[in-house]
């Protein structure tokens, strides 16, 4: 690999052998060293594979302003997340969440700290992301010794949330108030009887999830159940509680967000709440 940026003494930027632009790190790698210069394998401990070259960007200028430990220990949190979610998170995260927490540590050195007025909606609608975002706060104070307030665990989860979703950041609020929005309509439909705790809860919350993920991203899926005339009006009649909830649930989505569900979701939404209220 040849080296085309040195970034600092623990980072540079290569090219490898297929003419691509890769960011590189290990102990020293950087030092006094130079554009030309070649980096052997045994002195590479991480590479970044950002293919998004304006991500690349990015990158780069965190690991320019921010101190290395704090790349460290953001690159190990986005590795446990990944696992922890066995599911792929958009490249994104290890640029964002090095921004935020380099920026926040700053804060909390000044003893400056946000409140999360989204903290009830996202202990709500996202506990698995929440739960990681506090795991990373339990890591920055037991590997630098910084505290934070429970409300960062928030703002962590929801780039968490961003970077699985593949929404902008500035979406995610939103993204939180509609899910939130749609699991409210259902409790109060069915007089708040449903239990929350059940396993059925949990996967009805994840296909709400889901669901405002697709209305975000313009996505829909495939026309195969309102094709098939006899079936979606079997669901009509023999589950004319769930497609009244789901049809609230439809109506809510378009008046706030001026977001339409298809029919296909529509009638999948009342299959899910036939299953969720069984």
């Amino acid at each position: 690999m040849k080296i085309i940026k040195v970034i600092n003494n623990n980072t540079v930027c290569v090219k490898d052998d297929k003419g691509a632009e890769q960011i590189v790190s290990g102990k020293g790698i950087g030092f006094g060293r130079k554009c030309g210069d070649t980096v052997r394998p045994e002195q590479i401990q991480k590479i970044y594979m950002i293919t998004d070259s304006g991500l690349r960007k990015r990158m780069i200028e965190c690991l320019t302003e921010i101190p290395y430990e704090y790349i460290k220990l953001t690159d190990d949190l986005v590795e446990y997340i990944k696992q922890s979610l066995n599911g792929k998170l958009n490249e994104s995260l290890i640029v964002t969440l090095s921004d935020h927490i380099g920026f926040a540590i700053e804060r909390s050195k000044q003893g400056m700290e946000f409140a999360n007025p989204l903290m009830d909606s996202i202990r709500e609608c996202f506990p698995e992301e929440l739960e990681l975002g506090r795991y990373c706060i339990r890591q920055i104070k037991e590997i630098l010794g910084i505290q934070f307030h429970e409300d960062e665990a928030g703002f962590i989860a929801m780039h968490i949330i961003n970077a699985r979703f593949s929404t902008k950041m500035s979406e995610v609020p939103d993204l939180t108030k509609m899910v939130n929005g749609c699991l409210d309509i259902v409790d109060k439909f069915y007089s708040g009887k449903i239990d929350k705790t059940m396993t059925a809860y949990d996967y009805f919350r994840t296909q709400i999830k889901q669901l405002a993920q697709r209305l975000y991203k313009c996505e829909t899926i495939p026309a195969v159940l309102s094709h098939d005339e006899e079936f979606s009006g079997l669901i009509k009649q023999k589950y004319v509680k769930p497609y009244k909830c789901a049809k609230c649930i439809q109506d809510y989505i378009l008046k706030t967000y001026k977001k339409s569900i298809t029919e296909d979701e529509l009638l999948l939404l009342s299959l899910q709440l036939k299953i969720l209220v069984s």
